[in-house]
This record gives structure tokens, sequence and C-alpha cells, in this order.
């Protein structure tokens, strides 16, 4: 890696059931999943980066403004959502990090807001886990999007990040999580659209090929139609690694409750 470059680049689902305490019963079925996410995790862990950087599309949504959680004492959430309030997650918090990238951002004609909250949602909590069970010590910042912005956008906004964090100093690695099209199958959580499948195979060819900005940039009718939670954090880490990568591997790909699970090293 060159100087400036992340650590390395992640990325990783955000399904809570991929965690074995919490499948249960059904974690057999997504077995391929949770193995690609200790791999990846591990393979983040080794390069002891001094924090990580966590692409969140299920954080509270400013309408223009990305959002950056700002927890003073620790980046802290539970599981409880999902029946497990003993199931925590807590890292170090970087209350200068956060400001200075909020700073900078507004120096480089982006708007990011430090958004106080009370506890993290599974966007980022289902990574973060892995990370922990990985033994990841360093800190941790949680960004999330605005309502409405493009994508090109959101890929400009992904070099700011690279190097404002090469200009504050450190080992900084970046994961964009996200799920892939939630209408796979009849009963799927937004429904069953026999088109869903079009986009999993599309990004997931784009990212085994390196084409991270293609994967990012898919026609938005199949985006839609897919119900995906993907494209944003990608459209991101495009910019923050490279629009075109050969490091990129994909780890593991699956869908077995109707939404698409893909677990990728980037960079």
């Amino acid at each position: 890696m060159q100087d400036g470059d992340f650590s390395r680049a992640l990325f990783m689902c955000h399904a809570p059931i991929v965690i074995p305490s919490i499948g249960a019963a059904r974690a057999e079925k997504c077995k391929a999943t949770t193995e690609a996410m200790f791999e990846a995790a591990g393979e983040l862990a080794s390069t002891e980066p001094d924090r990580v950087i966590v692409l969140d599309p299920h954080l509270t949504r400013y309408p223009n403004a990305y959002a950056c959680v700002d927890m003073p004492s620790a980046i802290w959430g539970s599981f409880k959502a999902f029946g497990r309030p003993d199931l925590e997650v807590g890292f170090p918090s970087e209350p200068e990090f956060y400001r200075y990238l909020t700073k900078n951002a507004k120096d480089n004609m982006f708007s990011l807001e430090l958004m106080d909250t009370d506890e993290l949602d599974h966007g980022a909590m289902v990574p973060l886990w892995f990370l922990g069970a990985a033994g990841f010590k360093g800190s941790v910042c949680i960004i999330g999007f605005p309502w409405k912005c493009h994508q090109r956008t959101h890929t400009e906004f992904g070099r700011f990040l690279r190097q404002a964090s090469d200009g504050y100093g450190g080992r900084t690695a970046i994961i964009a999580s996200g799920d892939m099209s939630h209408r796979l199958q009849y009963g799927a959580p937004s429904g069953y659209h026999p088109k869903a499948h079009e986009f999993d195979r599309a990004f997931k060819g784009h990212v085994e090929s390196g084409e991270l900005l293609k994967a990012a940039q898919l026609p938005l009718d199949l985006c839609d139609l897919a119900a995906e939670d993907s494209s944003e954090s990608m459209a991101v880490v495009a910019g923050a690694v490279g629009e075109k990568v050969a490091t990129a591997r994909v780890l593991s790909y699956e869908a077995p409750f109707g939404v698409g699970y893909l677990v990728a090293t980037l960079a």
C-alpha cells in the first residue's frame, strides 16, 4: 500500500443472523457468510489500524449532510432489538478525529454533522462484532449518508475521507456495510421481485473484477426494485481506495433468507 492508502478496505454484510449466537438454529444456513465475516475481520485486524471507519446505511439521515456518530466515552451498542440485550459491542471513541473530519469536510465543501445517539444500529454493529471477535482494539468512526445524494458525490466524499485520514495521521481502515437485494424469494423482508437477483449478480460480478465504481453505479431502477442498501457504501469506498482495484476478492455470497449477503476484501 502507498502512503495515504487505507490499511484495509472491506465490504461486509450487516445481517445480525450471521452472528452465530443470534442465528442459533438457523446459523448453519448462513455458515459461509459467517466464516467469511470472521476471515475478513481477521485480515483487517492483522493490519493493526489505529481506527476503522464504518459506512452505515442504517444510520439516521440528515436531509443533505453526512453524519458522524459522536459518543464521547465509547462507541457502543447491543443487539437488544434482536433479542440479545446481553450481546454488546464497544470500542474507544475518538472525538478529536470526528471533529477534525467535520471541520475539514466543511473546508472541502461537504456537510458532515456530528450526531448524538444512545446506541448503534445493526448496520454498524454486525461488522463491529466480528472486528471485536478478531481482536481489533482501535477506535471506531461511524459515518452515515444524506437522504438525497448522487453516487458521484459519495465517491468524491470517499476521496475526501482518504485525504483527511492521511492528513490526520495514524493508520485507518474502512468498511462498507451493506446487504444486497432484499427481494430474492417469497417471504423476503421487502417481498419478492423476479428481477432482484439481477442486481446481486451484477454487483458481485463487478466486485470480483475489481470494478468498485461500476458496482456502485448500477441502474437506479434496478437498485430500487432490489431494495438494496449496499451501493452507497460501495460508492464511498470506490472513492477511498480506487474506482478499479486489482486486489478485490469475494470471500462469499449467499442468500439463504431472501437477502443477498456479500463479503469481500477490497484493498
